[in-house]
């Protein structure tokens, strides 16, 4: 069922849509929560919450790319989850280590997540996306969209470890140096 469908159920208040919405994209969500969280409950908690989150959004939402739409939803609500379990805890932030390492490419002045989500820079970066070959473009997505760790890109892909570090540090360089060039980053 393509999503266009989904989304017409959806508006329909048909629950079926919900069933589709789990057989077409539910592995990648949980892959994407899975890879914040750690934690094979707290990532089926958070996909599930991300599955009423999109009921109860869509109406009157219609959004144009159904699986960004609920790809963004999971990861917030994982980010989430794992923030409210980690407020006490005194150790260092796993999920921000993926993040911090994008803080040379877009500069220490601002913050990279609400960088991120700035509608020019999203564009900037997408932009970058497609001029990516189809593996780099996978093995970047993977580190900085669903929080993978090297070794999980490269089995998942069946790379060695070195191959994706590498493909991510120089697709990561790029940016930065398209970054600079479109005003983005300040040398100092």
């Amino acid at each position: 069922m393509d999503d266009s469908e989904i989304v017409r159920l959806l508006f329909e208040r048909d629950e079926a849509a919900l069933q589709h919405l789990r057989q077409k994209y539910g592995a990648k969500c949980f892959t994407i929560a899975y890879g914040i969280l750690k934690n094979k409950q707290d990532a089926e908690e958070a996909v599930s919450d991300a599955y009423f989150a999109i009921w109860n959004s869509i109406p009157p939402e219609k959004p144009d790319i159904l699986c960004a739409y609920l790809y963004k939803t999971v990861r917030n609500l994982s980010l989430h989850v794992y923030e409210a379990k980690n407020t006490d805890k005194r150790r260092a932030n796993a999920v921000a280590a993926p993040i911090s390492e994008l803080e040379n490419c877009i500069g220490s002045d601002s913050d990279p997540q609400q960088a991120y989500e700035e509608r020019e820079l999203s564009g900037i970066i997408n932009r970058f996306l497609k001029t990516l070959k189809e593996a780099d473009r996978r093995m970047f997505l993977c580190r900085y969209f669903a929080n993978m760790e090297y070794k999980e890109i490269a089995k998942k892909y069946g790379y060695t470890q070195s191959r994706v570090k590498m493909s991510v540090r120089r697709s990561r360089e790029k940016l930065r140096e398209l970054l600079i060039k479109e005003g983005y980053y300040n040398e100092k």
